[in-house]
């Protein structure tokens, strides 16, 4: 027997119906809800035979039917020796939730389709908020590389829950998509970082590092590795002197990636792609420039545009980015010196940086389409 009773955010359904679905959108539209399959009206405890391919009908029919998506887990509890399929559906950010083009609301134990008013209102106060703030559906997290920097960092003594809520990790009690991506480990296979080492031609791969489900911090020390590897400053002796040559500065890759996994769409199924190669390095970072950042604006630091809040902060306590804003007048100094420029190649769906090498035989030539840095 359940321990609760039907209300206006719980509901019963003693077998399938599409019915559900008005108390999914409702739920979803104005506060947390849990539809539960295997219960009749008065509380009888009835059971769902086939629990499994239960769940994954439950799970299609809410994907195929409400638009946008909703926030909603499935789970399967056993009472009495019959299994129960409970539906927890959350409040979006991004209402109306629509089934067949219509928004409900609940009232005392039923979902009711929301009048034209009532639509108008839900509309207006929707508040929008970026991917990384939004609640992820990840349960156990660890976070001990996240842990070692704040601890080296700032001289964090121990990353408590109470610090995962201020760092905006943790909402109440459950992780947020930025607690996902900083994760040591996660199920999220998109927010990946390719780093490839290619020789002479795209088709030799000297070295290749895949990273993905793994936090942000871990693809960023992998990218770290692979230039101390690749590129490091060495020695030509010129006029009987021993002089120290750099490959590429330092300071314009280490901020180039930095920028990459601030900045990127995390919602999109596409890595950040590090190309090395003799004569440059390509960074690629996938969702090109945030709404309302002009290419101007990018290429001269004039503003920024966050697009994941919280990755940011997080990147700027651990000393990994500095001032928002500064990343492409940071690139463009660590250059000045020198005659080759870096460039920057904007398109609707990515953003690459070029990093040419400063002393090498292969000359890097214009690049189509892209910008100097300067």
């Amino acid at each position: 027997m359940p321990e609760y009773r039907e209300s206006q955010t719980v509901e019963f359904k003693e077998k399938y119906s599409d019915t559900f679905l008005k108390s999914v959108s409702a739920f979803a539209n104005f506060h947390d809800g849990e539809i539960v399959f295997g219960v009749r009206d008065n509380g009888d405890l009835i059971g769902i035979e086939n629990p499994d391919v239960f769940s994954l009908q439950i799970e299609t029919k809410i994907n195929d039917s409400i638009a946008p998506w909703p926030q909603f887990s499935i789970e399967q509890k056993k009472t009495d020796g019959r299994v129960i399929v409970c539906v927890k559906v959350r409040k979006g950010s991004d209402a109306p939730y629509l089934y067949k083009g219509v928004a409900y609301q609940r009232r005392h134990t039923a979902s009711i389709p929301l009048d034209s008013a009532g639509l108008r209102s839900l509309s207006l106060s929707a508040t929008p908020i970026e991917y990384d703030q939004q609640l992820s559906s990840e349960k156990k997290l660890s976070f001990r590389v996240l842990e070692v920097e704040l601890q080296r960092e700032i001289g964090l003594t121990k990353l408590t829950r109470d610090s995962l809520r201020s760092l905006g990790l943790l909402h109440e009690n459950d992780y947020t998509i930025a607690g996902e991506l900083f994760a040591d480990e996660n199920h999220n296979l998109k927010p990946a970082t390719n780093i490839v080492r290619f020789g002479a031609s795209i088709s030799i791969f000297l070295e290749r590092r895949d990273v993905s489900a793994r936090s942000i911090l871990t693809q960023y020390a992998a990218a770290i590795d692979m230039f101390r590897k690749w590129y490091a400053p060495y020695e030509e002796v010129e006029d009987g002197r021993r002089i120290e040559k750099v490959q590429i500065p330092f300071d314009a890759y280490r901020e180039t990636v930095a920028n990459a996994l601030t900045h990127r769409r995390y919602d999109l199924s596409s890595a950040v792609r590090i190309a090395m190669y003799a004569n440059r390095i390509e960074v690629t970072s996938p969702g090109g420039l945030p709404e309302g950042m002009s290419k101007n604006a990018c290429l001269h630091g004039q503003r920024s545009v966050l697009r994941n809040v919280i990755v940011a902060e997080v990147l700027h306590r651990l000393r990994i980015i500095e001032k928002f804003g500064t990343g492409m007048t940071r690139i463009r100094s660590a250059y000045q010196p020198y005659p080759v420029q870096p460039a920057l190649e904007i398109e609707d769906d990515a953003l690459t940086v070029t990093l040419p090498v400063l002393h090498n035989g292969a000359a890097l030539g214009e690049i189509p389409g892209s910008d100097r840095l300067y």
